[in-house]
C-alpha cells in the first residue's frame, strides 16, 4: 500500500488523479494510499474527549426520533 503524508502528498495525488481523468488516462488498479497524519496536539485531543462526553448516551426523546409523538 502507498503511503501519502497530508496535506502535501494528498494534493499531489488529487492533482495526480485529476490530470489523469482530464487526459483520458486509464486509471490505475491499485489507487489504496494510506495518509500519515501528524500526531494530534493536546488541543486537539482535549476537544475531541469534550465532545465525545457531550455525547454520551441519554435516552433518545420518542418525538425526536419518530418526527410526532406517539
Amino acid at each position: 500500500m502507498k503511503k501519502v503524508k497530508f496535506p502535501d502528498g494528498i494534493v499531489l495525488l488529487m492533482e495526480n488523479l485529476w490530470l489523469r481523468h482530464d487526459a483520458g488516462i486509464k486509471q490505475r488498479t491499485d489507487n489504496v494510499y494510506e495518509v500519515e497524519f501528524a500526531p494530534p496536539t493536546s488541543e486537539e485531543i482535549a476537544a475531541a474527549h469534550g465532545k465525545a462526553q457531550a455525547r454520551s448516551y441519554s435516552e433518545p426523546d420518542p418525538e425526536e426520533l419518530y418526527g410526532a409523538w406517539i
